[in-house]
């Protein structure tokens, strides 16, 4: 820039990179003019620089984040569709497996086993599929959504992503003739509040493209360590490495180097993952020397959760009417199902101009309606009903997770937010513990 200035050349303002004493990387700001005698003869440069590199880093973050910001609109359409699906299939198998429980003697020896573990699979294939539509849903959020969110253990994690991935650096890698060192340095360390499918999913990312990126072999280090007031888990390999164009867009969402098979969505769902857990994510990469991904999680202390675990579901009250509006036909048989296994009446309905009807001609507590129906939302269902009756339970399903109208569910009155796919346990628990609350509403007028 000074050379140029020397030589009469207009300059712009720049950024320059430079290296302090202590090895470490700044970005200055950096405009000058030149200075001239009495001829007007350029016989200098004024200068003036200022550290920008934190006001950089700043900038990067937004910058990032409103490229997931916007992937997340893009996606939503698609999630809703995905998760009308995996609702009836998630349903069903829950379903069948509380059936099972009905047989005895040896019909239930006999086919229990084999249509159990069936089940199993089908219900977890479809669960997985599930954290899959809401991570693509929400990854782009940056909001401190943790209402899900359990003690983890990130040795835990480690152990469970190295068990998934087993199948290429073990088998798969034998067969090719190639050898995967896997080492693991974990430290005892505190646990964190997390979601542990989501972090699973983010280790398993991180193992599969160091295993990409050493195709003829090599080492993958999975260290864990507590850092200030962090856990802190790093995931080295000796692979090919990355250039600098290509780690600074490594979390952006649809940048792939692994050809039109790849989607380019791992690492940016990564990334949302960890800024959901109030963590951060970095790469350090070069080319022929490996990569290391570092990732750091706050430490909360609070009462520990088992993943899985189901909360107990209060005492099951009598009978109650209930009605059930939803577009989705196998959504609606499943759900009325589900409510009719507890012991309630179900009326059901495939619209809501047909549930607005059925509303007016019979007496329910409680009206489940889906968000998203042609002609009438639920939304309007939702007014419509408490404005003929505003003591009755109104749950809004939907399939459109973080895309709710908040304000919305206030001026009509809702509820409840049932998100699909649900789960069996989570419909009887809200639909007991909304019409226990009411009975003692009820009782108290009395």
């Amino acid at each position: 820039m000074v050379q140029e200035i020397l030589e009469g050349k207009t300059v712009s303002p720049r950024d320059v990179s430079v290296l302090t004493k202590k090895g470490e990387k700044r970005i200055i700001f950096s405009r000058g003019t030149p200075l001239r005698d009495k001829e007007g003869k350029i016989i200098g440069v004024v200068g003036i620089g200022a550290d920008v590199t934190e006001i950089r880093k700043m900038e990067e973050k937004l910058i990032q984040s409103e490229k997931l910001r916007a992937l997340g609109e893009l996606s939503g359409g698609v999630a809703h569709d995905f998760n009308n699906m995996l609702a009836a299939i998630l349903g069903r198998a829950e379903l069948l497996k509380m059936n099972l429980e009905s047989f005895s003697g040896k019909e239930r020896r006999r086919i229990f086993p084999l249509l159990k573990q069936g089940l199993e699979v089908i219900e977890k294939a479809a669960s997985d599929g599930a954290e899959t539509v809401r991570r693509v849903q929400e990854f782009s959020s940056i909001r401190a959504d943790d209402r899900e969110f359990i003690q983890v253990d990130l040795n835990e994690v480690v152990s469970d992503a190295l068990d998934f991935t087993r199948a290429r650096w073990k088998g798969e890698a034998e067969l090719k003739g190639i050898k995967i060192r896997i080492k693991k340095e974990l430290s005892p360390i505190s646990p964190i509040m997390g979601k542990p499918s989501e972090l699973r999913e983010v280790l398993t990312n991180l193992i599969n493209n160091a295993l990409d990126a050493m195709p003829q072999g090599g080492r993958i280090k999975i260290k864990t360590f507590k850092e200030d007031k962090c856990i802190c888990l790093k995931v080295e390999d000796t692979g090919t490495g990355m250039p600098a164009h290509i780690m600074e867009r490594i979390f952006d969402p649809f940048y792939t180097t692994k050809g039109p098979q790849a989607t380019g969505l791992g690492m940016s769902l990564s990334y949302g993952i960890i800024t959901r857990h109030r963590g951060t994510i970095s790469v350090d990469s070069q080319e022929g020397k490996g990569t290391i991904f570092t990732i750091k999680i706050p430490i909360v202390s609070v009462k520990k959760i088992k993943e899985g675990e189901v909360q107990g579901l209060p005492k099951k009250g009598g009978e109650a009417n209930i009605l059930v509006i939803e577009d989705e036909e196998d959504v609606r048989n499943l759900l009325s199902d589900i409510l009719a296994s507890d012991g309630h009446k179900v009326t059901t309905a495939s619209n809501g101009k047909e549930g607005i009807e059925a509303f007016k001609k019979g007496s329910f507590e409680m009206v489940f309606t889906d968000l998203g129906m042609p002609g009438m939302s639920g939304w309007e269902v939702a007014s419509s009903i408490k404005k003929l009756y505003p003591e009755v339970i109104v749950a809004i399903i939907t399939g459109w997770g973080v895309q709710l109208d908040l304000d919305e569910q206030k001026k009509t009155g809702v509820d409840l937010i049932v998100n699909k796919p649900f789960r069996l346990g989570r419909i009887l628990k809200l639909t007991r513990e909304a019409l226990e609350i009411k009975d003692k509403v009820k009782s108290k007028k009395d």
